[in-house]
């Protein structure tokens, strides 16, 4: 009969219990699979999993740098005319304050500089390309989310600017002195 010495026993445990420890392990493995097999999450653990098409046309549409949200370009035209005229959005409490302010300005400006001071700050804004005039702006500050003169012109010119197959093109942007940046050629 053989003996076993306390000190082959020691290892001898330890093996065994390394043994079987990897066995358990190996069994978890698949013990998982076949759980989420029949939850039917057979394809979806892992960070591997790819989006579908129409998840990837979600995201894109959320979080491209291309997409152009009219009524943020129409508020942003909106407070960069009252900044033209000396007013400033930020000082009033309201839609209706401002564009009353705005509209007080154009005024002054119509008295003091006449036509040629309009027509040269809507030059300066940019609305005679848009073929929109500094009332329209001042009537679109009264309620921003309607469908006026400008935001119409607005899409139009967002139309053109993807093409008549609305497909979307690169918009190229530009950064002025003040660090601002705006789209290309506006």
């Amino acid at each position: 009969m053989t003996t076993v010495t306390p000190s082959n026993s020691a290892a001898l445990l330890i093996l065994q219990q390394t043994r079987s420890a990897g066995a358990v392990e190996q069994d978890g493995a698949g013990t998982d699979a076949l759980v989420a097999t029949a939850n039917g999450l057979d394809g979806k653990i892992g960070s591997a999993a790819q989006p579908t098409q129409a998840q990837s046309k979600i995201s894109e549409s959320f979080f491209s740098v291309n997409h152009v949200n009219i009524n943020k370009l129409k508020i942003d035209l909106i407070e960069r005319a009252g900044k033209a005229l000396g007013v400033d959005a930020s000082d009033y409490g309201s839609r209706e304050e401002f564009s009353s302010a705005m509209q007080k300005a154009l005024g002054k400006l119509k008295a003091e500089g006449g036509d040629m001071a309009v027509k040269s700050l809507e030059k300066e804004l940019g609305l005679d390309k848009l073929g929109v005039s500094i009332q329209d702006v001042i009537d679109s500050a009264k309620d921003p989310d309607a469908n006026d003169k400008l935001t119409k012109a607005l899409e139009k010119q967002e139309g053109e600017e993807q093409g008549d197959d609305n497909r979307s093109e690169p918009l190229s942007i530009v950064s002025d002195d003040n660090g601002t940046y705006r789209p290309a050629g506006s």
